[in-house]
């Protein structure tokens, strides 16, 4: 069986490992050029999640109403979308009553005796779980190559 690649107008008979090779660096080059650089939303049952680009671009983050006064605040805010990325990806690998902990603790702003009140725990227990959660975040950033983390792992 001949297959062929479209060079140009024409279509030219290659062999079956070099029509193989063609089209993976083909789907390479979609890759570099359009997957990198644009989120997508994934939907997972009833909901949707979206997933941010790998590669931000000075216009999309002019397009979302971010301001520079110089590079170095470029640098920042690319550093500050790669980390709320990371820390997403973080998020969906915890259980949801690890999620649940991180949202009350740091996002609702409760404490740990507040929480340990909500769910019948000991404070020591919730303050075990804290530790707990925020190493599995830490060890999720370390899988994906960051060695210092850019942000406290606890609230002041």
């Amino acid at each position: 069986m001949t297959r062929f690649i479209q060079v140009g107008q024409t279509k030219v008979p290659v062999s079956k490992e070099i029509y193989k090779e063609y089209h993976q660096m083909d789907r390479r080059a979609r890759y570099l050029e359009r997957d990198i650089k644009v989120g997508r939303i994934d939907v997972d049952g009833e909901h949707y999640h979206f997933k941010p680009a790998k590669e931000d671009s000075f216009e999309r983050l002019t397009d979302n109403g971010t301001t520079f006064s110089s590079g170095s605040d470029v640098e920042a805010a690319v550093i500050d979308n790669l980390t709320r990325a990371l820390l997403q990806e973080a998020m969906e690998e915890l259980n949801e009553q690890d999620r649940q902990f991180i949202e009350d603790y740091f996002f609702e702003e409760k404490t740990t005796r507040q929480i340990g009140k909500e769910q019948n725990t000991s404070h020591v227990a919730v303050v075990k779980r804290q530790k707990r959660v925020l190493e599995k975040i830490k060890k999720s950033f370390f899988k994906k190559g960051v060695t210092k983390m850019p942000f406290p792992l606890a609230k002041k």
